[in-house]
């Protein structure tokens, strides 16, 4: 039996390792700071609501080595928590791969370094939830998730954890462009994310929305175009059809926007979650990346850059 580890069991961690524990077909653990969260957890299971309502008991713990080895390391803190959860999680000895869904672009690279380039494959997801409180996860949309070698193609491990997945009920596939598909889940949750935190408004209010979508495409298609400097194609990811929504004019593209699935979700984009509860959002780490590097290629991005430059004045007021 597999045994897979997720380190940061929130409002995407959470729900993929407790459906992956309720299915019995691999071992799971979770690895989370002290706190709140992981005594609930511990005395009480992890409780799941949403798309599913069950709780389940599962082995959580704070210290690596009580966990000693596993098949699967799976990353799924805030990108501004990732250099202490790999601290937290080195300790551990990982026999087939290590794996981010966390947000952003230079995910790999930072577990690369941690771990060696070997051990990792690439990963994206678009599952959402919340954490509402200590103990319990809201599991709010599924739009799929998908793993790959981060060379291209796919392999033994990468099917592995897709059928692990699938037999949760997770949508799941095998994905042979994952740097691709990366660059275009960012493409689109950047865009959103910028628009959520600064609006209060919810996903689906913003992409049905004409102006807020006009938003949408505008800063998709500044991301587009660094990804196109650093020869990076994209592809339609889910409901993130942002190769669409770079293609053609700009009024056939907002439309487009308009018609996505997305106008239908309830969910709450992550970083309007940390802004109503008095967080950082994790933009800062997956953001600025982005801009500093599009800064020296000579890429603008004039909405990208003020609608950030404006979230990071905000979070830094007393």
């Amino acid at each position: 039996m597999k045994k897979i580890v997720f380190v940061g069991p929130g409002g995407l961690g959470g729900p993929m390792a407790a459906l992956l524990a309720r299915q019995g077909e691999c071992e799971v653990s979770v690895l989370s700071r002290p706190g709140a969260h992981l005594d609930t957890i511990r005395k009480q299971g992890l409780r799941v609501d949403g798309k599913a309502d069950f709780t389940i008991q599962i082995n959580a713990q704070n210290d690596a080595e009580k966990i000693g080895t596993c098949d699967f390391l799976v990353f799924a803190v805030k990108g501004q928590h990732s250099a202490e959860a790999i601290e937290r999680a080195k300790g551990i000895e990982v026999r087939e791969a290590v794996l981010s869904v966390q947000n952003g672009v230079t995910k790999d690279d930072l577990l690369a370094e941690a771990f060696g380039r070997d051990k990792v494959i690439g990963a994206v997801s678009a599952m959402a939830g919340e954490r509402p409180e200590p103990g319990r996860v809201t599991w709010t949309d599924d739009c799929g998730t998908l793993f790959g070698e981060l060379g291209g193609g796919g392999s033994e491990r990468i099917d592995s954890l897709v059928t692990l997945f699938r037999q949760a009920g997770i949508d799941a596939e095998r994905c042979d462009m994952i740097l691709s598909a990366t660059w275009a889940k960012t493409t689109g949750w950047v865009p959103l994310g910028l628009i959520a935190t600064l609006s209060k408004c919810k996903s689906g209010a913003i992409f049905s929305s004409p102006t807020l979508a006009a938003g949408i495409v505008t800063m998709v298609r500044e991301l587009g175009t660094l990804a196109e400097a650093k020869g990076i194609p994209l592809i339609d990811v889910g409901a993130y059809r942002v190769k669409t929504w770079c293609q053609g004019p700009f009024a056939d593209a907002v439309e487009k926007v308009r018609s996505s699935p997305l106008t239908r979700t309830t969910s709450t984009h992550s970083g309007l979650q940390d802004i109503r509860k008095g967080n950082l959002t994790e933009f800062g780490a997956c953001i600025g990346p982005i801009v500093e590097e599009a800064e020296q290629r000579g890429v603008a991005m004039p909405a990208i850059q003020v609608m950030y430059s404006t979230l990071m004045a905000l979070e830094k007021r007393p």
